[in-house]
């Protein structure tokens, strides 16, 4: 399976993942077990964002594998941080986008590494950095929207 196909696999996996968060409530989830609380439109802008993320690495996936391979490490990043560990910490409470993240993710990101062993490995560094710069923007953005500075009017 070539490295495209395993872009385009990783955004069918994602959009597949939102569809079980959006059913199962992961919002309420991540509100009880992370003390992470968004409202839907902007979870909703986050989740879309995310996607259109993952088709533009798998457009660029042949010409910039980087995109494809930090969209990968994003995915394990996502279940592994947002999913698995809140269910160890909380003594094996359910989390929603487990099943899409345990089953596909993890797959399609060792399937992706597998095509990268012969990348330099300052490439495969810099995925893991743009990887997490892409789970961590959104949840920087929610923590700093509650600061003095960054309030827009409107909003308390």
């Amino acid at each position: 399976m070539s490295r495209t196909d395993l872009a385009w696999l990783a955004v069918a996996a994602y959009a597949l993942h939102i569809l079980e968060e959006h059913i199962l409530d992961w919002q309420s989830s991540a509100r009880k077990q992370m003390n992470l609380s968004m409202e839907r439109d902007h979870y909703i802008t986050v989740e879309v964002v995310l996607l259109i993320l993952g088709v533009v690495a798998a457009m660029l996936a042949v010409s910039q594998p980087i995109f494809a391979i930090a969209f990968a490490v994003f995915l394990v990043i996502n279940v592994t941080f947002f999913h698995l560990l809140p269910m160890v910490v909380s003594g094996g409470k359910f989390s929603p986008g487990i099943i899409t993240g345990v089953v596909l993710f993890y797959l399609l990101a060792w399937k992706q590494y597998q095509l990268s062993s012969a990348m330099p490995q300052e490439t495969l560094i810099w995925a893991v950095v743009i990887g997490a710069a892409i789970i961590l923007w959104p949840v920087l953005l929610l923590k700093l929207r509650s600061r003095p500075y960054f309030r827009q009017g409107g909003r308390k």
